[in-house]
């Protein structure tokens, strides 16, 4: 894979870090107001969605390859904006 390529998905990867904190933050305000049952549909909803949206993102990217990498760049994502958000 081109290093420009693998450049494109670790900063995407990094932005989806920042908008799955984004999103999950949001969606557990919402969850923990419905039933058990609800509360299961939409965590599995959740997780299918957004991993799909990243699946795709990375298959216009670099057709579809996930490295480790990429994963980790997602978690730090994650954490910085935490940090952002505590501060």
């Amino acid at each position: 894979m081109k290093l420009e390529i693998q450049i494109f998905s670790i900063i995407y990867s990094l932005i989806f870090g920042f908008i799955f904190s984004f999103l999950l933050e949001i969606f557990n305000k919402i969850r923990f107001r419905k039933k058990i049952i609800l509360k299961f549909i939409f965590s599995f909803l959740f997780c299918i969605i957004l991993s799909l949206i990243y699946f795709i993102g990375l298959l216009y990217i670099n057709n579809g390859y996930v490295h480790v990498y990429f994963l980790f760049s997602i978690l730090i994502g994650y954490f910085i904006m935490i940090v952002i958000k505590n501060n």
